[in-house]
């Protein structure tokens, strides 16, 4: 009987803990996309000095997340999304327009998904 107690606390743990981290996802993939959409405006009226601040608002943004995207997240999308913005900002600095609004919609899809990979979804699980 002690047994089951136990281990039906540590289901509620990670339960409760896969909740928060999922919530805490939607979040950082939301501000990541909210960015990401000023960037977007700025570009489309070629204000590209106002653009690259959004940039380094993006870069700064996820530095500050990076420690717990790292622990948890998938590796290869986090190394995605920093190489996208690396050449965003290249594009931004040359005010190559079209390159860097391109940019921009890989990384809206990036952000998009994600929190996807993270939910308690059953084809996560397995």
């Amino acid at each position: 009987m002690k047994g089951v107690v136990i281990s039906a606390f540590i289901a509620v743990l990670i339960l409760t803990g896969s909740m928060a981290y999922t919530k805490h996802m939607d979040s950082v993939s939301r501000e990541l996309g909210e960015i990401n959409d000023k960037v977007i405006e700025a570009i489309n009226d070629e204000q590209y000095n106002t653009a690259a601040e959004y940039v380094n608002e993006l870069i700064d943004y996820l530095d500050r997340h990076h420690a717990v995207l790292a622990a948890t997240g998938n590796h290869e999308d986090i190394d995605k999304i920093e190489m996208n913005i690396s050449e965003l900002y290249s594009y931004v600095e040359g005010e190559e327009k079209t390159d860097a609004l391109s940019n921009c919609r890989v990384l809206d899809f990036l952000f998009e998904h994600l929190p996807q990979n993270y939910k308690m979804k059953l084809e996560n699980v397995l």
